[in-house]
């Protein structure tokens, strides 16, 4: 072989050789974005999850909660606790803290 083409199937072996290192390079690189896009969306699924179940939760708390007012204990036990209200028959009775004296906190 002569001398000129040894130099080119050298030079041809060294381009070759630095395209693979490049390529390789470039398709670990494409590699680690996309594992950690997928990464990021499975914890954003993982969360988004966790967050369904927390809203099914209170769903169940809330629909629970309206079937027990929809019933007439329900209603009487709003009236009495937060509206104040009693039936025409009782009698309400305050009853006022009792007068501490000041030795009685010694």
């Amino acid at each position: 072989m002569s001398e000129e083409k040894k130099k080119r199937v050298r030079f041809s072996t060294e381009i070759m050789f630095i395209l693979s290192v490049v390529f390789s390079i470039a398709l670990s690189l494409t590699y680690l974005v996309k594992y950690n896009d997928i990464r990021g969306f499975l914890q954003k699924e993982q969360e988004q999850k966790e967050r369904i179940e927390q809203l099914e939760r209170e769903n169940r708390e809330l629909t629970q909660n309206l079937h027990s007012l929809n019933t007439d204990e329900g209603i009487e036990r709003v009236a009495r606790e937060r509206l104040g209200l009693i039936k025409p028959e009782e009698l309400l009775i305050y009853t006022l803290p009792a007068k501490q004296n000041k030795n009685s906190n010694e």
